[in-house]
């Protein structure tokens, strides 16, 4: 039996989660990284916690992700976003996930993505992410430490993209949900990331880098 921890604030992808899991593991689900904290803290025996990187709260998934490396090694880390970008990939990878799974993956690829995980088997994709692509892109596993996208979280990856799409710090504020000055403190820390004095510079490293994208 593989008792899961899902970390996901959508709570219909939660529901259709828990009905493809329902043959074997065992399934909690919380919705925020604070209360993820606190149901691991109080139950070790969890083996894999599932978690989405776009949560809707302070600390985002990839932080998150660094967070139970360090206070929960034993537990196994997975991935289920909708983001197929590289940078993302990498960041969960570097941060400490066993596998990155998009959220359109088949319900039996997830399920078997958690087995393969509680066993003990890592960098697991699925079937919607080229894997061929993605093992070029690491250039084998022992160089992802070394291609880690300048330690961006994924809100400041989603402020970069954004503002390489065009957008206004106004028009990222609305996209994002968050504050004006919030946008300018992100863009403050993607700047000292990259170690430049503009976010212009910044974005064209992105670019050439392909941490985003111009389309």
């Amino acid at each position: 039996m593989i008792n899961v921890l899902l970390i996901e604030d959508s709570t219909v992808f939660v529901m259709g989660l828990k009905l493809a899991l329902s043959a074997d593991p065992t399934v909690e689900a919380v919705t925020s990284p604070g209360a993820a904290v606190a149901f691991l803290n109080a139950h070790p025996e969890t083996h894999v916690a599932v978690v989405d990187i776009s949560l809707e709260s302070e600390t985002d998934g990839l932080t998150l992700l660094g967070i139970l490396r360090e206070a929960f090694p034993a537990v196994r880390t997975l991935v289920l976003s909708h983001y197929k970008k590289p940078a993302y990939i990498l960041n969960a990878i570097t941060s400490g996930a066993c596998a990155y799974l998009a959220k359109d993956s088949a319900p039996e690829s997830i399920v078997k993505a958690i087995t393969e995980v509680a066993s003990g088997k890592c960098l697991f994709f699925g079937e919607t992410i080229d894997s061929a692509y993605i093992l070029r892109l690491f250039g084998g596993r022992e160089n992802l430490a070394s291609r880690k996208p300048q330690g961006l979280t994924a809100r400041e990856l989603e402020v970069l993209q954004l503002t390489t799409s065009g957008y206004s710090n106004a028009q990222i504020a609305a996209a994002m949900g968050i504050a004006l000055n919030t946008v300018d403190s992100y863009k403050e820390r993607i700047k000292g990331k990259f170690g430049m004095d503009s976010i212009v510079e910044c974005v064209a490293h992105a670019v050439a880098d392909e941490l985003v994208s111009t389309k």
